[in-house]
């Protein structure tokens, strides 16, 4: 019974620090439009049958179109979201800016309270359940999260859509919850197809769940794409995504100045300064004297790489690279799976997470710090598995999370080392420590 007390202080804190962290988001969310608005238009582009990949807007454009981020003159354009991304966004991308800004921002709140809710649901102990509310806590006051609503961004996608599909397979007799754990992958393959990668140790448990169950789950995965690309436009928008990336990989290596460039350090004036709401006249002379104090840090490997030799690392070292670190970590994975007991749905979910971020890390596209969202799943997966024999790793995991809190200059780039940290300890814990509960039974075929 003593702990009781704990969890109900847990539970006051997490709602002490979402009026906290929502009032500074309303603040934050009104100072301009930021990523969100790249998005706005890559929807109305494709609603109006336009591909938006290559557009750089000038005067002579319509303002439905208008984003003062999108005028640097390199070729390609901002919108690095995929054009399913943007199909989502259909229904609502004829809003007026203002309006829609507020919807995203009650959006984001309602997709990080869901993976919240679903990472507490998979705690099985109160101990467990103190140690995802702490981390849900926590993490509201990464600069990670006040840079996502600042920006608008769209990251918390990812860590939701993983935790469904986690929650909805431990769901195994559930076939509504295969439905929905292929739904899921589906939609974030298509949203982040790079995110095909955490997919790979979960095809290790495939043989534990019964043919119903699998083919259920795979339904969705069949029937979405057939329907999707049976429209041609949605191919060519695809295409011109493809080409725009490798566009983007070519600006962003050509040295982190034009990174820094097209973060909006050195951004074009505000050429349209009253539209869809936003007047910015009057929001800089609002808040002329209050700033959001919001420090980023760039961890790609290259950008480290830059600081250490001042010299660019050659875009087929790095990709070389990050091929051999995933390469050996599946090589580990599969080599001590029954020594470690790896073959579990914890284990396998955690490390194909590890996978995905051994990607992220390696991307030679500038990650900025909203980045940082997406490790919300595995940081909340870890705490639903809480062992006391394993409270030196949740210390380190603990460490990591307070880095991506803090702001001192007393420690150089304290977030870039919060993540890695973060990776570190989250791949000793699901590589040589079987972390699923006692009662998991992922590694048993259902008959």
């Amino acid at each position: 019974m003593t702990l009781h007390k704990p969890l109900l202080l847990a539970f006051c804190c997490l709602l002490i620090a979402l009026c906290v962290q929502f009032k500074k988001s309303l603040f934050l969310e009104g100072f301009e439009t930021g990523d969100l608005r790249n998005r706005v238009v890559g929807a109305r582009m494709q609603k109006d049958g336009l591909s938006p990949y290559f557009f750089e807007w000038s005067i002579k454009d319509s303002a439905r179109y208008y984003d003062k981020n999108n005028m640097y003159g390199v070729g390609v354009s901002n919108m690095t979201a995929s054009p399913f991304f943007h199909t989502l966004l259909y229904p609502i991308a004829d809003i007026n800016q203002r309006s829609f800004s507020y919807i995203w921002l009650g959006l984001e709140y309602v997709f990080i309270l869901l993976t919240g809710l679903l990472g507490y649901l998979l705690a099985k102990n109160i101990a467990q359940k103190i140690a995802v509310l702490g981390a849900f806590t926590l993490f509201l006051f990464t600069t990670a999260w006040e840079m996502h609503i600042a920006m608008g961004q769209i990251y918390i996608l990812i860590p939701l859509l993983t935790i469904i599909i986690y929650y909805c397979l431990t769901r195994r007799n559930k076939l509504p919850a295969a439905f929905m754990a292929g739904l899921a992958s589906i939609v974030l393959v298509l949203i982040r197809p790079n995110s095909v990668i955490f997919f790979i140790p979960l095809l290790f448990l495939a043989a534990s769940y019964n043919r119903k169950y699998l083919l259920t789950f795979i339904i969705p995965i069949l029937l979405l794409p057939a329907v999707y690309f049976s429209f041609e436009n949605n191919r060519t928008y695809w295409k011109d995504y493809a080409k725009a990336i490798k566009a983007t990989i070519k600006v962003h290596q050509t040295s982190p100045v034009v990174a820094k460039k097209l973060a909006g350090a050195n951004a074009p004036k505000q050429l349209v300064r009253n539209y869809e709401g936003w007047d910015f006249a009057q929001i800089e002379q609002q808040t002329k004297d209050i700033k959001p104090d919001l420090h980023s840090e760039n961890g790609n490997v290259y950008i480290i790489y830059y600081h250490l030799f001042k010299r660019m690392l050659p875009l087929a070292w790095l990709n070389l690279l990050s091929l051999l670190s995933v390469g050996t970590l599946l090589t580990f994975f599969f080599l001590y799976r029954k020594k470690f007991n790896l073959l579990t749905l914890p284990n396998a979910a955690l490390f194909g997470y590890c996978l995905y971020m051994v990607v992220d890390l390696f991307s030679p596209v500038c990650r900025h710090q909203y980045y940082t969202v997406e490790w919300l799943f595995p940081i909340l997966l870890a705490a639903s598995l809480y062992k006391p024999a394993n409270k030196w790793l949740y210390a380190g995991l603990l460490l990591g999370l307070l880095l991506n809190v803090i702001n001192t200059s007393f420690i150089k780039m304290e977030h870039t080392i919060g993540e890695y940290l973060l990776l570190l300890v989250l791949l000793v814990l699901c590589l040589t420590r079987n972390v699923a509960p006692d009662e998991d039974c992922s590694n048993k075929k259902i008959i």
